[in-house]
């Protein structure tokens, strides 16, 4: 392998010292087996042929996102221990060259933070939190962590390095490469992951670090003849192009080729049914394990749901393609809305819908059918004004809180308190610029939990916390109402927008309900696809 030379713009100690790092990368990926002889054909790993029920292996599209995060490390760990043996992530260079994972160049999208990955050091990256789960955005050590010793699964390590990006000049790229195949073969057993890429110019660059590598192209568009033949020309072992316009008979011609193959996306039953038809080896999926359960003829009976910003706006009517998608979940399983608000609230922003209604976290439940509504539970809970006072006082002088309009606090009949930062009447236009990313109140939120542990703690509206009995939270109250319909948490799987840190739904991720996440209530209906087709 060609020296790598660092001499435009740099000082002799930042020569030196690149100089240093990317030697000592090379000696360890010689120590690693880096350096076997280039393969005349592709070389196939072993577990690239694991199936799903017999069919194409289901892959958690970046660690589930749609189930739990977008490339969170929880995630991974999730879907394995749930049986999910396939798995893609996207793998980035920080400013100071570290590996961290993240799918888009820039994190707004999957994250509080800002910024492009490349123009941030791993200690300005690792301050980002992940907007559905809280967790810090990872790096890739912490993703293939709950890999190490296992031998049963099969990972795409996507390389987002790429050639037109600037960043990456020929010998960052090398370096990059270097880094990602040292860590690969120093974490993870031999035949249980693939390089892949939409570059061909990374594929090179990784081929040529580790001629044994390997290594596979990306296209979205459908598979063609001409790029199967630039994929076996350049060494690859796989290739995933878009599900939809691939043809049976060009994976066969892959697969004649000596190449495997991924369809992408495959959301539902029914997609991956065709997926399978055409002789897919693997299918990418954001629902991995509500998928494999319809597979395996393991549906889920329950579906409980939040409602604003998850079936429409906030305080707002369902759309009408979303109360469409409703009606069909209700045709094939039964269904139940688990509010923060009170149930004849929920039931009037609805139009009236008949549909079981739990409320206030759990203090009501209310049933509505034949255009009759009935509050069947309501639970009052008295709390200890003072206390409540005494501690939102200290918390107010503490982080300068001690100007508000209106009340300090607000207590409800249900017994649940508000505490708005603003007081209980901040003017619209406070509201509003006040803490639009919730980041004020996430930097408190630890010291508020601490300090009210016997209360479930909420960031709530966009000024507040709310506080609730401890057993009083989503996970629960969906809990409580399945058991008593004789339902189990096996059946149940809980549809919502807000899973993070003292977010209203934030009880199901933390204790463990299976899940699907909103982030667009527009896109509702293809989120519950899965469950549908």
């Amino acid at each position: 392998m060609g020296g790598i030379c660092y001499t435009i713009g740099m000082n002799m100690k930042s020569i030196v010292k690149k100089t240093a790092l990317v030697a000592a990368l090379s000696l360890a990926a010689v120590l690693a087996g880096c350096l076997a002889p280039r393969c005349a054909a592709p070389c196939t790993p072993a577990n690239a042929t694991l199936k799903t029920a017999g069919g194409p292996l289901v892959q958690a599209h970046r660690g589930s996102r749609g189930e739990y995060d977008d490339n969170a490390a929880g995630g991974f760990a999730l879907c394995l221990a749930n049986g999910i043996r396939g798995f893609e992530t996207d793998i980035r260079f920080t400013k100071d060259h570290h590996l961290v994972v993240m799918h888009d160049e820039r994190v707004e999208r999957t994250s509080d933070g800002a910024g492009v990955v490349e123009q941030m050091t791993l200690d300005e990256f690792r301050q980002c939190r992940l907007q559905a789960c809280s967790e810090r955005a990872p790096t890739l050590e912490e993703v293939l962590a709950p890999f190490v010793g296992r031998d049963d699964f099969f990972i795409e390590l996507e390389m987002k390095a790429y050639p037109t990006n600037p960043f990456y000049t020929p010998e960052v790229l090398e370096e990059y490469c270097l880094a990602l195949n040292v860590t690969a073969k120093r974490m993870l057993k031999p035949g249980t992951y693939a390089f892949t890429s939409f570059s061909e110019g990374t594929v090179e660059t990784m081929r040529r670090v580790d001629p044994g590598a390997s290594v596979g192209l990306i296209t979205a568009k459908p598979l063609t003849q001409e790029f199967i033949d630039k994929a076996v020309a350049m060494g690859c072992c796989c290739v995933a192009p878009l599900a939809k316009g691939t043809t049976k008979e060009i994976v066969d011609s892959a697969h004649k080729a000596g190449l495997t193959v991924t369809l992408w996306m495959c959301q539902d039953k029914a997609a991956w049914d065709e997926c399978a038809a055409k002789g897919a080896d693997r299918v990418t999926s954001d629902y991995p394990m509500l998928l494999k359960r319809a597979i395996e003829g393991r549906p889920k009976k329950v579906v409980a749901m939040d409602l604003d910003a998850t079936l429409c706006q906030h305080r707002s009517p369902i759309p009408e393609h979303n109360l469409a998608a409703l009606k069909a979940l209700e045709a094939k399983y039964k269904c139940v809305m688990i509010g923060a608000g009170n149930a004849p609230r929920i039931y009037k922003q609805m139009g009236n819908y008949p549909i079981d209604i739990v409320g206030n976290y759990g203090m009501q439940t209310a049933e509505a059918a034949d255009g009759n509504f009935r509050i069947v539970k309501a639970v009052t809970n008295e709390v200890d004004r003072a206390f409540f006072r005494e501690k939102t006082d200290g918390l107010r002088k503490k982080y300068g809180y001690t100007e508000y309009e209106g009340e300090p606090l607000e207590f409800h009949a249900s017994g649940m308190v508000t505490f708005g930062l603003l007081g209980t009447a901040p003017s619209a236009e406070h509201k509003v610029a006040f803490d639009p990313d919730r980041k004020k109140r996430r930097a408190m939120y630890p010291e508020v939990c601490e300090i009210f542990k016997d209360f479930s703690v909420y960031i709530g509206g966009s000024t507040s916390f709310d506080f609730a009995g401890k057993e009083y939270n989503k996970y629960d109250a969906t809990l409580a109402w399945a058991k008593d319909h004789g339902y189990t948490l096996d059946d149940i799987v809980f549809i919502g927008d807000d899973f993070a840190d003292g977010g209203g739904d934030s009880h199901v991720r933390i204790k463990g309900m299976d899940h699907i996440v909103i982030t667009d209530y527009r896109k509702f209906a293809d989120a519950v696809g899965v469950l549908l087709k």
